[in-house]
């Protein structure tokens, strides 16, 4: 089915209890071989461009491959910004069709980031893309730093003010491999869903990788409807490209590069499976009639792909959100 609505995925995930995968994308070879992967088990999934990927692939590019490949999927697909850092990267996702963005201040003093995440939604009602924003400061394996648990009282005054669509909690998750056994705080991720239970506004869970089965599928039940995905993937293809090198360490032809890319999207396709699994999407779209419930997206902005952002001067600054944390 083509290209969907990031809400509607989301709010078929909080219906039938369940939350889809967010994958990050390094490359425009991996869209399509993660949507036949998602074909294969009948699951949603969300395309993810981390926020960082930029001066590599630029946003018009990976929503153009990436809505092709969904044009031709059974199941439904979004595609997402993370960890956007300014509103001109914001402006510029939504321009090029993306199903949702996210402006990432939570690093920024608290009105700050409740002024520049106001000004993100109202950038994304304009292009019909649903808006995420952060509160609270996650652990990353970048740094060495000591969560900020979001508040609930904070998360209600947050959401109230900006009118996200999507908040991303942190309950002591974190990027990259976790030092230790993750610890999530489910009573505090409770509390955040009941006071945010007078608005429409979805949870989603960063730094996956690494948390136990049960404690994901414990946080889907306390409202989580999204799961970010990344460096799970990369570890399993990196250890299958290794592995392809061990093998074959000399050049052996025409398809000896392209077999080593195909070791690692291999890898990411059997992270990706075992993720969908955990996060019970398998088979929620196993029937042409699920995925139906999920209506195409027909409010991709003026043009699609879209003009680039209005501002000709605008250059990646390199400010990439795990050097900042």
């Amino acid at each position: 089915m083509p290209l969907c609505k990031t809400l509607e995925i989301l709010q078929d995930c909080e219906r039938r209890n369940y939350a889809v995968g967010a994958f990050n994308i390094n490359g425009l070879d991996q869209p399509q071989y993660l949507i036949k992967q998602a074909e294969k088990l009948g699951s949603p999934i969300i395309m993810v461009e981390p926020g960082v990927m930029e001066p590599y692939v630029n946003f018009e590019d990976f929503a153009l491959v990436t809505a092709r490949a969904a044009k031709q999927a059974s199941v439904p697909v979004g595609i997402h910004l993370s960890h956007g850092l300014d509103l001109e990267q914001v402006e510029r996702a939504c321009k090029a069709g993306f199903t949702s963005v996210m402006y990432d201040g939570s690093k920024l003093p608290y009105e700050e980031n409740v002024r520049n995440t106001r000004i993100a939604v109202e950038i994304g009602r304009k292009f019909g893309a649903a808006v995420e924003g952060e509160l609270g400061a996650l652990g990353s394996s970048f740094v060495d730093i000591k969560e900020s648990m979001t508040d609930p009282d904070q998360a209600r005054d947050f959401v109230a003010r900006t009118g996200i669509d999507i908040l991303a909690v942190a309950v002591g998750n974190a990027h990259g491999f976790y030092k230790g056994t993750p610890q999530l705080d489910f009573q505090r991720l409770a509390e955040i869903r009941r006071a945010l239970t007078a608005y429409n506004c979805h949870l989603t869970l960063h730094g996956g990788t690494g948390i136990p089965a049960d404690h994901i599928q414990r946080s889907i039940q306390l409202g989580i409807s999204k799961v970010c995905i990344y460096t799970e993937m990369c570890h399993v293809g990196k250890k299958n490209v290794k592995e392809y090198i061990m093998q074959h360490p000399e050049y052996t032809g025409n398809f000896d590069i392209p077999e080593m890319i195909k070791s690692v999207m291999d890898g990411f396709a059997s992270a990706e499976a075992e993720c969908m699994n955990m996060f019970l999407s398998t088979g929620k779209c196993g029937a042409p009639a699920a995925a139906d419930a999920i209506p195409q997206n027909t409010d991709l902005g003026p043009e699609y792909p879209s003009l680039p952002a209005m501002n000709p001067s605008y250059h990646s600054t390199g400010g990439y959100w795990d050097k900042n944390l």
